[in-house]
This record gives structure tokens, C-alpha cells and sequence, in this order.
């Protein structure tokens, strides 16, 4: 069985002794009943991880022992996807998802068809992304931020010379993005509500060097596209 993963506060910078903070304390202890000298595995979020020791256990600290630090590179392509918020449960399974998958950043975007308006607890948000990144055993924690206007996203991408992308059932076939892509560093892609963008919203994206992609012959639900494209483009950008 896998060894159990811990996420670290601060950053591994080589081996030495690191503490787990209060939560990931208290689950290792009172949940894992991990004790002195059990096998763990810990990473930082930043790329970093390690095969570990516990050589402290209790609920509000636990304590471990790293001998050698292991870096993950960074995928080629730097992903942020920019999406409406599904309704009840869909929107943590859209988060896991593409978390899983290898997203770098998620904006949750208020559009004039959402239903759902991100209301919701941003920690709650920030805990799914560290559950599933331990899951996936993924070492980069993938940012979310608080939810954004749709107009204010293509300025976004133009300030980061990202490659902006607008999920649409009338765009272009993703294959033909696969020579885009090895000229670009980063990619923001949006993914409307329910119903898709309003005639003036896709008007606007486009007008602003968005460019429409399809991504299936069939009507997708909000988490299924995100999902969807996560996967794609990281095929793709291999």
C-alpha cells in the first residue's frame, strides 16, 4: 500500500526536519494513527517531495524527518482554466477533476447565463485542490482564486501573453490547436455556464484574439468540458 501523503507548509529546501500544520497534523495523528518512525511521504505544493519519517506524533504536531528532496519538473504548458460554477456537488467534482488531470490555476467566472455565483468558502475550494492533488500524487498545488468577472479574463490573458482559447460548439477542432500550442508557454481557457456564452460574451472574447474550440459533437455539462479540454491540452502539448 502507498505510503500516506502530507502537504507541507513551507518549502523543502533539503533534507532536515519539517512540521506538518494543525490539519494535516491532527489527521496524520488521530486519524492515520501514524507514530515514531512510520513512513510517509510529504511534498511542499512548489514541486518538491520526499520520502519521510515520522519522529514526532501528536493531534497539533507531527513532525518529520526528510533525507533527500526530490523535484518534479513542471509540465511544458501552463494551464489555467477559466469557468462558470456548476451547481451543488458538480463544482467540487470540477475542481478534483482537474486537478487530478494537471490544471495550474482554476477562476471560477461570473457570466450572464450562471446560475451559480461562488458564494461558496474559498478554503473549502483550496482543501478539494489538496485533497486531489494528494490522491494524484501531483507535487504542484494548482491555484484557485475568488471568482471574476468573464469581460475581465481576455485582458488577463493579454497581461500574461497566454494563448486564450473559448470553449464553443461552433469553433475550430482542438487538432488543429497542436501547432498553436508548441509556440506558447501559457493557455487560458474558458468554459461558460449552462447554455453556453450569450452571443455578446463569445462577440467579446473573440474580439479580443479569443479563439473558439470545440470540443465535442455533444452538448458537455460545465464539469465534464473542464475536465474535457485539462485533458486535451495536456495530450496535445506533449
Amino acid at each position: 500500500m502507498p505510503h500516506p501523503r502530507f502537504l507541507l507548509d513551507e518549502a523543502m529546501t533539503g533534507p532536515g526536519e519539517y512540521c506538518l500544520n494543525r490539519q494535516e497534523s491532527h489527521h496524520a495523528a488521530s486519524v492515520l494513527r501514524l507514530r515514531e518512525g512510520d513512513a510517509v511521504i510529504v511534498f511542499d505544493g512548489r514541486g518538491h517531495r520526499a520520502e519521510a519519517a515520522v519522529v514526532e506524533s501528536s493531534r497539533d504536531a507531527v513532525r518529520v524527518r526528510v533525507d533527500g528532496v526530490y523535484e518534479d519538473a513542471h509540465l511544458p504548458l501552463t494551464l489555467t482554466i477559466a469557468t462558470a460554477i456548476p451547481k451543488g456537488k458538480r463544482w467540487q467534482v470540477l475542481v478534483e477533476k482537474c486537478t487530478e488531470l494537471g490544471v495550474d490555476r482554476i477562476i471560477p467566472i461570473l457570466t450572464e447565463r450562471s446560475v451559480a455565483r461562488g458564494e461558496g468558502d474559498i478554503g473549502k475550494w483550496r482543501r478539494w485542490i489538496v485533497e486531489a492533488a494528494k490522491q494524484s500524487r501531483r507535487s504542484w498545488i494548482p491555484e484557485i482564486t475568488e471568482p471574476m468577472a468573464m469581460n475581465d479574463v481576455p485582458e488577463l490573458a493579454r497581461r500574461e501573453r497566454a494563448l486564450l482559447l473559448v470553449a464553443d460548439d461552433e469553433g475550430d477542432s482542438p487538432v488543429l490547436l497542436r501547432e498553436l500550442l508548441s509556440r506558447t508557454l501559457q493557455v487560458v481557457v474558458m468554459v461558460g455556464p449552462e447554455g453556453g456564452f450569450s452571443r455578446d460574451e463569445l462577440a467579446f472574447c473573440l474580439s479580443k484574439g479569443g479563439r473558439g474550440i470545440r470540443l465535442s459533437p455533444f452538448v458537455l455539462r460545465i464539469e465534464t468540458a473542464a475536465a474535457t479540454v485539462c485533458a486535451l491540452l495536456r495530450e496535445l502539448a506533449l
